[in-house]
């Protein structure tokens, strides 16, 4: 059959058959093309039509496209169901004789999607998480990155029960398992079927450690507090690796992880998460509606609007910063005009940290670089607010 392809096709193919578990956006011109199998799954998630390049052929080859300029409709709708898309883009000059060089420039994902444009931004309520997860012979060891804020932190569980409780509150988008793991029944019916993860398998590293140095630039990871921890890096490697290799990017942005223990948090477990409607409303089925969240968000920005969360579903114990807090929002309450000029100031604030992740990965659009000046200059409009009113306490406070 490859014997009567075009060459095109035959490049198609090849592509292809790099990334099998992908639908592979071929890009043709103005257009990006489908074919076989991967046409029929976008007639079906897109609802647009399924024809044929080789109509006369004795086996046609199915064919679905879209404009490259609709992608930013049509591709969330396919990473929504589940699916991971390739994008192969043109890297030669079409103008040439030859066939035109085309190469897989990235693939898409739940996580990173939100890496393409402002457009992908689901409603902020949840994190931008992706996790990964390796296993000894009892213990589990997560590394999760928020690529929402870019926080890289690293966990151990002493059993997948505890580590089933922390899953819900971290919510992550998808979830990335060593090979060994994917063949476990059980992880992968609890991932699929309670939470509705999308899970991915990855290759395992033979030099994690190796890896981590280099990616930090740095001699020991004390300083991370990953040293000796050898399945707390292994976890850290197999995300970090399976970024890079998806998105085509070193991810050099990245400067730091951490080790983390939760213990200056309350312990609140997925029972009481859901009974008290903290951020799920199960009546509604919102996780908007009707839940504390809900109750208490009159955020102006993304970045508040995931702290709010976060710190709703991981409340302080911390006496003396639970006091601090309290002592900024009284500050902020008993002056009403200061409050309404920083909340006049934060509707002009965007996303700036994952305008920075885009720039980083050199996406970004003339929109994020207007958006990034607008809400730099708004940040500093809010320091010089604070700065020139006359409540001392809230410039200790933000040590201003």
């Amino acid at each position: 059959m490859k014997d009567k392809l075009t060459p095109w096709m035959v490049q198609f193919y090849e592509i292809k058959e790099q990334y099998k578990d992908c639908i592979l956006f071929f890009r043709m011109w103005d257009f990006y093309e489908m074919f076989d199998e991967d046409a029929n799954i976008a007639h079906r998630i897109l609802w647009i039509a399924v024809t044929s390049r080789n109509k006369n052929a004795e086996n046609p080859i199915p064919l679905a496209w879209i404009p490259f300029h609709a992608k930013e409709k049509y591709l969330p709708l396919l990473v929504q169901a589940w699916y991971k898309v390739a994008i192969a883009e043109q890297v030669s000059d079409p103008q040439l004789k030859w066939i035109v060089k085309r190469e897989v420039v990235r693939v898409v994902t739940p996580s990173t999607l939100s890496l393409e444009w402002d457009n992908y931004q689901e409603n902020w309520v949840f994190q931008n998480v992706i996790l990964s997860i390796t296993k000894d012979s009892e213990r589990y060891w997560i590394s999760f990155l928020d690529l929402a804020t870019n926080k890289w932190r690293t966990w151990e569980f002493e059993n997948f029960d505890t580590l089933k409780w922390e899953l819900y509150k971290l919510s992550p988008k998808e979830v990335i398992l060593e090979k060994s793991l994917f063949n476990n029944e059980e992880i992968k019916d609890v991932l699929t079927k309670k939470y509705s993860l999308n899970i991915f398998f990855y290759e395992w590293i033979k030099s994690p450690k190796k890896v981590l140095l280099k990616h930090f630039w740095v001699r020991s990871l004390e300083w991370f507090w990953l040293e000796g921890k050898t399945l707390s890096i292994s976890s850290s490697v197999l995300l970090l690796e399976y970024l890079k290799s998806n998105q085509k990017s070193e991810f050099d942005f990245l400067k730091t992880i951490s080790f983390e223990t939760f213990s200056q948090y309350m312990d609140i477990d997925e029972s009481t998460i859901k009974n008290l409607d903290l951020i799920y409303n199960f009546s509604t089925k919102s996780s908007t509606i009707w839940t504390l969240f809900w109750v208490l968000n009159k955020t102006k920005t993304a970045a508040w609007t995931r702290f709010l969360r976060d710190q709703i579903i991981k409340p302080l114990q911390d006496i003396d910063e639970i006091k601090n807090r309290h002592d900024m929002i009284e500050e902020f309450l008993k002056n009403p005009v200061l409050l309404d000029k920083l909340q006049s100031e934060l509707k002009f604030v965007s996303d700036v940290d994952t305008i920075l992740n885009r720039l980083a990965l050199n996406r970004a659009i003339p929109r994020d670089l207007l958006n990034l000046k607008k809400s730099l200059q708004s940040i500093v409009n809010i320091f010089e607010v604070i700065k020139s009113d006359w409540s001392k306490k809230l410039n200790k406070i933000l040590e201003l």
